[in-house]
């Protein structure tokens, strides 16, 4: 027992001396930084779907539809090379009858697309033209920006002054000061989703034509930054 008993006693000791030798005093702020800026381009992910009784027609319905795709594009302002079509795949479709039989009904052939639109403004007129086929499904819109990391040092220098600044505010207070920096964490940055104001909604029409009035306003994006700062402080 007394074996056991010796190296918990120095164990004890040395976390005991630990403790004691690191006193400096230190106050943790919270820091936040936004910045508004406007997006440089968006891409455009858009998927051509057929389905015929054969896989020659849908294919040849997918590539009429890809072809009048470039076509509109091109007439919006889109370089041909911003159009992405890597790949395409086809499935049978089939039916169940009321015996649960199984039916081969046809077969669907998919085009996923990619459109890259960088001047902003031909991004309605292209919308507009597309959105009233029901050969193309849009599934989604992402907003890009040139330089990410450019915009992401931006907002969290504004967030490390924020953090600065509180701390300075909440010490002075307290007759105190801050004279280092201990510790630093970055609690995250946000890089936005699309955000944009509507007077529409929207979605696949079935008419032959789009109102004008549903015109997509692409709006100044939110890029934030949090960061958790450690600072050690005295006595003035």
């Amino acid at each position: 027992m007394k074996k056991m008993l010796l190296p918990l006693m120095i164990l004890g000791a040395f976390l005991t001396t630990s403790v004691q030798a690191d006193d400096t005093a230190f106050i943790d702020v919270s820091g936040s930084g936004e910045i508004q800026v406007m997006p440089d381009y968006l891409e455009l992910s858009i998927t051509i779907t057929a389905t015929e009784p054969d896989v020659a027609t849908a294919k040849n319905k997918v590539d009429e539809a890809f072809d009048f795709l470039n076509t509109t594009a091109k007439a919006s302002g889109v370089d041909k090379k911003d159009v992405e079509s890597v790949y395409i795949t086809n499935r049978p479709v089939w039916n169940y009858t009321r015996d649960r039989e199984r039916q081969l009904v046809g077969y669907e052939v998919r085009r996923p697309v990619t459109v890259t639109i960088r001047d902003l403004n031909n991004y309605s007129a292209f919308l507009e033209d597309i959105l009233v086929d029901p050969r193309y499904e849009i599934s989604d819109t992402q907003l890009m920006f040139n330089d990410k990391e450019k915009l992401a040092k931006k907002a969290r220098r504004l967030a490390l002054l924020n953090a600065r600044q509180k701390a300075e505010e909440m010490t002075s207070v307290l007759d105190q000061k801050v004279t280092a920096v201990l510790q630093i964490s970055e609690l995250g940055n946000n890089l936005p989703q699309p955000r944009f104001i509507q007077s529409g909604v929207m979605m696949k029409m079935e008419s032959a034509s789009a109102d004008s009035g549903s015109e997509m306003q692409i709006q100044e994006q939110d890029i934030t930054a949090q960061v958790q700062v450690r600072f050690a402080i005295t006595g003035k």
